[in-house]
């Protein structure tokens, strides 16, 4: 009998041993836990950057306009309607008419001529120092038309400038075309009248990005 205790007691001690100090097995929540993170496969997913959609708005393109034509038509805009948004854009145009003072004899005429100009509220002018023929005339402004150079011509006369003259010269110019956002029924009316009095510029319909 005291053989069997002392064999029973060993075998217990060896489960317990074996319990102890043997491989242990997790729980299964442990288990699915450590095969969910692995950090050699985590991967870091960059996120995409939002895009903002660009708005498009409803706008009025009108000109283009040369140096002699776009500060009137300016003006014109804001006292047909103080608040509206106007932005400019710049465009290459070939002109084939100029409205200018013919060539001058000396520098120093050309600078008595362009204090006459000042006098008279006209801003918008440069001398020609290029060498050829029309060397020390001043030009007054650039169009597209003969009718546009002419009704400059006629607004300078109004003013007091008798020895102005329009005439053909046709070379590469930057001009400005004027736009105007999100105008409303009865502005584009009066801006379709006021069109009439600039003769040789457009009036377009387009959309434009806010």
């Amino acid at each position: 009998m005291r053989l069997l205790f002392y064999a029973l007691l060993a075998a217990n001690l060896a489960v317990l041993a074996y319990a102890w100090l043997g491989p242990r097995n997790s729980s299964p929540d442990a288990e699915l836990l450590n095969q969910q993170i692995n950090p050699e496969k985590v991967r870091v997913i960059a996120a995409k950057p939002l895009v903002v959609p660009t708005v498009k708005t409803a706008c009025l393109e009108w000109g283009p306009f040369g140096t002699g034509e776009v500060r009137a038509a300016q003006s014109a805009l804001e006292a047909l309607q103080p608040a509206s948004a106007v932005s400019h854009r710049d465009v290459q145009s070939v002109v084939g008419y100029w409205v200018y003072i013919p060539p001058l004899d000396t520098r120093s005429e050309v600078d008595r001529k362009i204090a006459e100009l000042r006098k008279l509220g006209i801003e918008e002018y440069y001398a020609v120092e290029s060498q050829g023929s029309m060397r020390n005339a001043i030009s007054l402004g650039i169009f597209r038309t003969e009718e546009a150079a002419n009704a400059y011509l006629e607004r300078l006369r109004e003013k007091g400038v008798r020895s102005a003259r329009a005439g053909s010269r046709e070379h590469r110019v930057t001009q400005t075309l004027l736009v105007v956002h999100e105008p409303d029924v009865a502005f584009t009316a009066k801006l379709a009248e006021l069109r009439l009095q600039f003769p040789g510029t457009e009036l377009k319909a387009l959309q434009c990005a806010k």
